[in-house]
């Protein structure tokens, strides 16, 4: 049996990541989304989905092959 996704939340670009329940996020993508699977999808995928007013994230118990790991103290402004 797998897990349970757990997702995350953040208000603000500077603000922490904040665990929500999985209602929470659906009603939330719902009321932005017709069709929510193709969002949650991209998420499995290790994206972010940002929206007008958050930005939203799968949280992983475990490392994500998936994901991009990105070093902040190497980042550039291209």
């Amino acid at each position: 049996m797998s897990p349970v996704p757990r997702y995350e939340v953040r208000y603000d670009e500077n603000g922490e990541w904040i665990e929500i329940s999985d209602l929470d996020f659906m009603d939330g993508l719902y009321k932005l989304y017709r069709r929510v699977t193709p969002a949650i999808k991209e998420m499995i995928d290790g994206k972010e989905l940002q929206t007008p007013d958050a930005v939203y994230r799968l949280k992983w118990k475990i490392e994500n092959p998936r994901m991009t790991k990105m070093d902040s103290h190497r980042a550039s402004l291209s």
